[in-house]
């Protein structure tokens, strides 16, 4: 699974503290243990939780929840004048999450479903995460931006990195209380050197290239000695297009002064909001309602 979701090998856009919770997880992964890998198969159409499902809120209709995954009700069976919930929690990955929440490539399915709905009149990003991968972001930030109906993200406590730069592709972000954050709008690259390791339960690996190939891995062996420049071209090319995305997205609302808000710092609401980073503090029921007007 972490190999999947390219945890020792893609670019993150992730704040520091949200990452640094999966640490016991991924060290366990490493060292061959696993905390158990739960069966599921496409007939089990994978559990139903807050995390991956969409709720559809409707005045006149209530509501009523459905699967990202396709187990429960579909977006096309949502009923007249609806404005559909989507959740985006914890790590962001452009692959789904086993037994977990559903990544962003599902996510882009169902909002194409939505734009597909005439009874749905608009969407809610439901966003509370620190971020996750810079890939995820940027597929979930083009699907966004293909919509025909409007997007508003309502950030409960929480939009850091990637995440924000999902809510900043929406037509408002909506802050959930003052002491909601925002920001840590950066990039960053790990990478593991494992010789010692392998060495240690009598592992040699012996890697033969192609004749040709005399390029091949030579950004992740510099930075192994210490030449970290190739592997920070790499971020920065990765930062610039985050950082470009973002500004475009919120072009007229957000400070022309990027410095203000591009390092990587992390803001409360009312600084966030200063800043253009953010629109207002408010209600979920007051984002819907918008859609009620």
């Amino acid at each position: 699974m972490l190999y999947l979701h390219g945890i020792l090998n893609s670019v993150w856009m992730i704040e520091e503290g949200f990452a640094s919770n999966y640490l016991p997880l991924i060290a366990n992964f490493l060292q061959g243990k696993t905390a158990g890998n739960p069966k599921s198969s496409s007939d089990e159409k994978k559990e139903y939780t807050s995390d991956n499902g969409v709720l559809f809120a409707s005045v006149k209709n209530g509501a009523y929840e459905i699967s990202d995954y396709e187990g429960y009700r579909s977006p096309k069976d949502a009923p007249e004048d609806s404005v559909a919930l989507i959740s985006i929690i914890g790590s962001i990955t452009k692959h789904d999450q086993n037994c977990g929440p559903a990544g962003m490539k599902t996510k882009s399915g169902i909002l194409t479903q939505c734009y597909a709905n005439p009874n749905i009149k608009g969407i809610v990003l439901i966003i509370d995460s620190g971020g996750g991968e810079g890939m995820a972001c940027r597929l979930l930030q083009e699907t966004i931006s293909h919509r025909n109906k409007g997007i508003a993200a309502f950030v409960e406590d929480f939009a850091c990195s990637a995440a924000y730069g999902i809510a900043s592709a929406c037509d408002t972000i909506t802050l959930n209380s003052e002491m909601a954050r925002v920001g840590s709008i950066g990039t960053y690259l790990t990478i593991a050197d494992f010789t010692e390791y392998y060495k240690k339960i009598g592992i040699n690996l012996i890697e033969i290239y192609a004749s040709k190939s005399t390029d091949k891995n030579q950004d992740y062996y510099e930075a192994i000695k210490g030449n970290k420049k190739p592997l920070e071209a790499v971020c920065d090319k990765f930062n610039e297009n985050f950082i470009t995305s973002i500004a475009n997205f919120r072009k007229g609302r957000i400070s022309e002064e990027q410095s203000k808000w591009n390092t990587g710092k992390v803001f409360f609401a009312k600084e966030a909001i200063n800043l253009g980073l953010a629109d207002e503090i408010s209600t979920l029921e007051q984002v819907i309602n918008y859609f009620n007007t």
